[in-house]
């Protein structure tokens, strides 16, 4: 863990280094995530496995590297949720909810050109997902006098973990060189990170797991580039 910070310091460091050319942007991102389990061996009696939406919210500082590519690192605080569901009793069903609070630490390298009078922005990268917390609740449907307990748990195997990045943003640049962007972001985790266990008197422990992988949706409001406030020429 030392040894991430220190790579995480680095790379923020070598990034204040690089404002000197005047070609950064700082912004900020706010949207909703889709998760979903990534293996469901061990579901039985109609249980399944359901996505459930959740917040990103953030901040990212974009690099320009010449007139078409960038590069970004950003810090992104997410909620990654999903679900384990049974609708087929007779008389109650149950819906058990996991969350994944992580702070998401990515870098991506891009493509920026024009779509009309609009600029479109594709990426490619690598983070680092911290997991901070995590929470469960389940929700009960169908007759509540129904004589039902049960109890949930959350197994994390490791609290950091690798992901890979692609995605895209379509917006536009005002006149005083602010931009918005409307984006999608695929993150793919590379190992299981966290399994989410409910048990019951009325069936066996049903458990999925997740491996960090979501669907981010959002949109991203950039500041002026630093040169606009340094009164610094820059190209369009």
């Amino acid at each position: 863990m030392r040894s991430v910070i220190f790579s995480l310091f680095l790379l923020s460091s070598a990034f204040s280094a690089m404002a000197q050319s005047a070609k950064m942007r700082l912004g900020f991102t706010a949207g909703t995530t889709v998760a979903w389990s990534t293996g469901d061996g061990q579901l039985s009696n109609s249980f399944f496995a359901v996505s459930r939406a959740g917040f990103q919210g953030g901040i990212t500082n974009s690099l320009e590297l010449g007139e078409h590519f960038f590069m970004s690192l950003s810090a992104n605080y997410s909620i990654q949720s999903f679900g384990l569901k049974q609708t087929s009793v007779a008389v109650v069903g149950m819906d058990a909810r996991f969350r994944a609070h992580n702070l998401d630490i990515p870098l991506t390298l891009g493509y920026s050109g024009y779509l009309g009078s609009l600029r479109h922005r594709e990426f490619v990268g690598a983070g680092l997902q911290l997991n901070l917390s995590t929470a469960q609740n389940v929700k009960l449907s169908g007759d509540s006098s129904s004589s039902i307990t049960y109890s949930t748990k959350a197994d994390v195997k490791t609290s950091a973990y690798p992901v890979l990045i692609a995605g895209f943003e379509v917006g536009s640049v005002f006149k005083n060189d602010a931009a918005m962007y409307f984006g999608a972001t695929f993150r793919y985790g590379l190992q299981n990170v966290y399994q989410g266990t409910v048990s019951s008197n009325r069936f066996a422990p049903q458990a999925a797991s997740y491996n960090g992988t979501y669907l981010g949706i959002g949109l991203t409001y950039y500041l002026p580039r630093y040169s606009y406030w340094f009164k610094r020429e820059f190209i369009y």
